[in-house]
């Protein structure tokens, strides 16, 4: 089951974070989690197009909050916020990582939902990516949305897809995907990619072969054989339901592991990060990098043997207000 007690979703009022918004609450609702809103109001710079100056007072960037979620949700009045029972938060800090990371400590989330603005290339070089730093930093597993991501979701036709290559992350992984496809009625579904040699691995075809659970048909070669064989005992060893198929794909991870989430119109792609920064990530690249700037669907993404969410409580679900508090010392922040 997706045991989860806190949700906190970043926004900054652009259309990758009303993404991230629907996700978010839609997750709060099928799992009986506090949703949480932060905005985060960097110091020295304007909170997007059209925003107050800054120094303007909290309370009015509260009310832009609460406007955007209303019209983000579908809400007639942001009153009907109520309903929802959120908590609405808005934490000055010198970036926006810096105060979504502060908060999300400080309340103890058990998932992080962001959206990603799908910058490339030179703009991205320059203006970074948030989405990025909360995945390399994040205190809890992170759920990030790209832009298209309004209406995408898991579903009985829209698979959850889970990237494993054997290591402790994959476990997790798996039983995070389990959990995260459970109250959709997805199917979950396994990819392991082998490593494309030669020194241009990214241009050549990602997927070479793809395979169903049930399918009687050999990998196309005796490596991908053994990688299916891997993949079959890998799931059998990780507790719950078996996935409803398997892939084996040759080349890029960062390009195969997106390539085939489109391809199988994956409603989610879950995945394990080493979270590597600094001059190590510049070298080595990041494969969950990779899959956010590229999947067409959320990414979920989960540090060393982080789980979705903490183990089920002895008793039945814990009410709102245990589970998401106010945290002390945040300033403009209570229930709407």
């Amino acid at each position: 089951m997706l045991h989860l007690r806190t949700i906190v979703v970043a926004l900054d009022f652009s259309s990758g974070s009303e993404a991230a918004l629907v996700r978010a609450a839609d997750l709060a609702e099928r799992s009986g989690a506090a949703l949480h809103l932060l905005h985060a109001d960097v110091l020295f710079r304007s909170s997007g197009p059209g925003a107050p100056p800054d120094a303007s007072p909290s309370s009015a960037l509260r009310v832009r909050v609460e406007r955007f979620v209303a019209d983000a949700l579908g809400l007639s009045h942001p009153a009907d916020l109520d309903r929802l029972g959120p908590t609405i938060a808005v934490v000055r800090d010198v970036t926006a990582p810096a105060a979504i990371l502060r908060y999300t400590a400080e309340v103890r989330a058990d998932l992080l939902v962001a959206g990603t603005h799908g910058r490339t290339g030179v703009a991205r070089l320059l203006l970074g990516s948030v989405a990025e730093a909360l995945v390399a930093a994040s205190p809890c597993p992170v759920l990030t949305v790209p832009q298209s991501g309004t209406r995408v979701a898991p579903s009985a036709t829209n698979p959850v897809l889970v990237a494993v290559d054997f290591s402790e992350r994959s476990a997790a992984a798996l039983a995070a995907g389990r959990a995260l496809a459970e109250p959709y009625g997805a199917p979950v579904e396994l990819v392991h990619v082998i490593r494309q040699a030669g020194p241009y691995p990214g241009y050549a075809p990602t997927i070479l072969s793809v395979e169903g659970a049930g399918s009687a048909e050999g990998a196309g070669s005796a490596e991908g054989a053994a990688a299916r064989e891997r993949l079959e005992r890998f799931a059998e060893a990780v507790p719950g339901p078996a996935p409803a198929a398997l892939h084996v794909a040759l080349g890029a991870p960062g390009r195969a592991v997106p390539a085939l989430a489109a391809e199988r119109g994956a409603g989610a792609l879950v995945l394990g990060t080493h979270a590597r920064t600094g001059l190590a990530h510049a070298l080595i690249g990041s494969v969950a990098e990779a899959s956010l700037r590229r999947a067409p669907c959320p990414v979920l993404t989960l540090k060393k043997a982080e789980r979705l969410g903490p183990p089920a409580p002895a008793r039945s679900a814990l009410a709102p207000s245990e589970a998401g508090g106010a945290p002390p010392g945040q300033p403009a922040q209570g229930a709407a």
